[in-house]
C-alpha cells in the first residue's frame, strides 16, 4: 500500500510505501533544515534515545530527501502516564509532544517522528 501527504509546510510530498519505508521530500531551505535535523538526531543521539526514534536510514546530499522506516501512524492521543514514562526514557527535555502526529509505531514500539 502506498499514501501520500502533501499537508506539511516544509515538506511534501511524504510517501510512504507500506511498512517499509517513507520518503521525506523538503519543499524548502525550511525542509530540508528538518530533514537534516532529523538525521543528526538520529545519527549524533545515544542508543538510549535512538530505540525512541523512527530509522533514519539515508539522507540525500543537501537533505532534498530524507528515507526512513515507515512507522504505523498512532490513531489517539497518547495517555500522560505513557507519555512520561517515554519521555523517562528519553532523559531530560524530551523533545516530542505526546501528539499523535509526533509518535508512530515501528517493531512493536512507539518511536518518535520528529517534525522540527
Amino acid at each position: 500500500m502506498i499514501s501520500i501527504s502533501r499537508a506539511g509546510s516544509f515538506r511534501g510530498p511524504v510517501i510512504v510505501l507500506g511498512r517499509w519505508v517513507a520518503f521525506k521530500f523538503a519543499r524548502n531551505a525550511k525542509g530540508r533544515a528538518c530533514n537534516k535535523y532529523e538525521a543528526d538526531l538520529y545519527r549524533s543521539t545515544t542508543d538510549q534515545r535512538r530505540r525512541l526514534l523512527c530509522p533514519v536510514l539515508w539522507m540525500s546530499p543537501g537533505g532534498w530527501l530524507l528515507v526512513m522506516a515507515a512507522a504505523e501512524p498512532m490513531a489517539d492521543m497518547m495517555s500522560l502516564d505513557d507519555y512520561l514514562d517515554l519521555g523517562g526514557q528519553w532523559g531530560s527535555g524530551c523533545p516530542f509532544e505526546p501528539k499523535p502526529s509526533d509518535w508512530g509505531w515501528y517493531q512493536g514500539r512507539l518511536v518518535a517522528v520528529p517534525v522540527h
